[in-house]
């Protein structure tokens, strides 16, 4: 779900852990109405229809990555079956920590999977519509119940979401093992939608990919790199953290890691250990990265998993990337929330235990302005000490990567910019415009336990309307209804129950933060 630039345990501690983990995957039930078979070119699949949109789950986009032959590999191409394969299930994410207090093993060994939601299976040059998820590079589930992929199909769109490694196997650096796997996957993903597509309805040519979180910083990755050219027509970038490692940095991680297993830092040392044990120690890597003595900055981001400069899939970090990206180039809507680091420190009550030293100490290693405080008091919003650090730690970790995103992809007139200002009354009216409440008005599916778990029992329709509404014509045209980006007037759409544009919104924030690197 969600990239994390704090501790997981200040989210999800004693009491919130549960709720949150049954909504994740808690789904409406189905009445299938019909049973359509879509033939693809390694095999028949059979899903099943409900009030006219035919879904499809499990299909294997690439061979099973987690046998003695192919861990930690590059994805190798799906098997193909005999007979008539059922698609009427979500299967397994790849393998990776639960969402409860204790980190036990969530998901499975499986081949690499997608879901496909489409209005017509007959249908022909349908626009296709591609999610990355997020979860911080330690877990991606493509069968979350926000991501139901319904409501676009109902609109006309066949969309696709898809499950790809993370944690150790999908990110780690590993001796003897290409970097950056679970970008590999994500490749190998859009490559067979690129075979397979028409099949369900949609147009290969017609690609807009999306991703919120890790998934957007996925995204933006695909968007600078040429082994991605040609796959997609369009992106959505929803929250982009911008945080990379450097290979040398990705080592130690990687040696720490292993040590601590008792194991040798390779292919063949850590294809040994039991996925139980591997997810379980996670826990004790991120307690290691938390010390900011030992890892500098890289402490800041949270977590243990991250793209690595590898000097093939990134050849430099993501944003420098994206800065070289030739113009025009591909549409590109990008955003953010407005209190994302909300979703970290609300629900395990962390904001009210912040301390002065704690933003002094922020401010230092981000080395900020010194005016950066006085600044950020005049917001009132930011009306005590949890609620200024979390503002900082929202604008860092994803409010302003989005923005430098915008800025740089600017000039060529194919860039919407926008913010997610809606707050909402979650636990207790605090949770705010925080990281993830978007996302269930993107896909409008704010009938599922778990966008109400994040938004409520009451969010607004016309917001759901607003931003699924323009994602949707994004996808059919190319342009989502609202004024470019461009250096001179800055105008941002503003999503909120009453949505509207607003010049330069980042004003008072974004000279603070001219120098900052992400």
């Amino acid at each position: 779900m969600t990239f994390l630039p704090l501790s997981r345990r200040t989210l999800f501690g004693v009491g919130t852990a549960s709720l949150l983990s049954l909504a994740l995957r808690s789904t409406p039930s189905i009445a299938a109405t019909g049973q359509p078979v879509v033939s693809l070119r390694d095999g028949r699949v059979r899903g099943v229809r409900t009030a006219g949109v035919a879904s499809f789950k499990r299909i294997p986009y690439a061979a099973n990555p987690f046998t003695a032959a192919t861990r930690f590999q590059a994805p190798k191409p799906v098997v193909p079956w005999e007979g008539l394969r059922d698609a009427t299930a979500f299967g397994p994410p790849p393998p990776q920590p639960s969402r409860d207090p204790q980190p036990v093993l969530f998901g499975g060994p499986d081949d690499l999977t997608l879901n496909i939601w489409t209005p017509d299976p007959d249908a022909k040059g349908l626009p296709v519509m591609v999610w990355i998820p997020g979860g911080a590079f330690v877990r991606a589930d493509a069968g979350e119940a926000a991501y139901d992929g319904t409501r676009f199909a109902a609109d006309g769109i066949v969309v696709v979401t898809v499950n790809y490694r993370v944690g150790v196997d999908g990110f780690m650096a590993i001796e003897g093992a290409p970097a950056n796997r679970g970008l590999l996957d994500q490749i190998a993903a859009l490559n067979w939608i690129r075979d397979n597509i028409a099949a369900f309805g949609g147009d290969a040519t017609n690609v807009t990919l999306f991703g919120q979180s890790a998934g957007a910083e996925s995204v933006a990755i695909l968007l600078a790199s040429p082994k991605a050219e040609g796959l997609f027509k369009r992106a959505i970038l929803q929250s982009p953290p911008m945080q990379a490692m450097t290979s040398d940095d990705a080592k130690r991680v990687t040696d720490v890691f292993a040590k601590g297993l008792g194991v040798a830092p390779t292919v063949a040392g850590l294809s040994g250990v039991p996925f139980d044990t591997l997810i379980a120690a996670i826990q004790g890597l991120e307690a290691d990265l938390k010390d900011r003595a030992k890892w500098g900055k890289l402490s800041l981001g949270g977590t243990a998993f991250l793209p690595v400069i590898d000097g093939d899939m990134l050849g430099a970090s993501p944003i420098d990337m994206l800065a070289r990206v030739p113009k025009p180039g591909i549409p590109v809507i990008v955003g953010s929330t407005d209190q994302e680091a909300r979703i970290y420190m609300v629900p395990g009550g962390a904001i009210d235990h912040v301390t002065p030293q704690a933003i002094d100490q922020l401010i230092d290693e981000l080395k900020l302005p010194a005016a950066t405080f006085d600044v950020y008091r005049t917001d009132p919003a930011n009306a005590n000490i949890g609620d200024l650090y979390t503002a900082l730690q929202s604008d860092y970790t994803f409010h302003m990567p989005a923005l430098r995103i915008a800025e740089l992809l600017s000039g060529d007139r194919r860039t919407w910019h926008y913010n997610f200002s809606w707050r909402s009354p979650a636990f207790g009216g605090r949770l705010g415009a925080a990281h993830f409440v978007d996302v269930s008005f993107s896909f409008d599916t704010l009938s599922s336990d778990q966008a109400k778990t994040f938004v409520g029992a009451n969010p607004p329709a016309s917001l759901a309307e607003a931003m699924h509404g323009a994602w949707v014509a994004f996808a059919k045209t190319g342009d989502p209804g609202w004024p470019t980006y461009d250096l001179a007037t800055r105008t941002t759409k503003r999503f909120d129950a009453t949505s509207s544009l607003v010049n330069d919104p980042e004003r008072a924030m974004r000279d603070l933060w001219k120098d900052v690197a992400f």
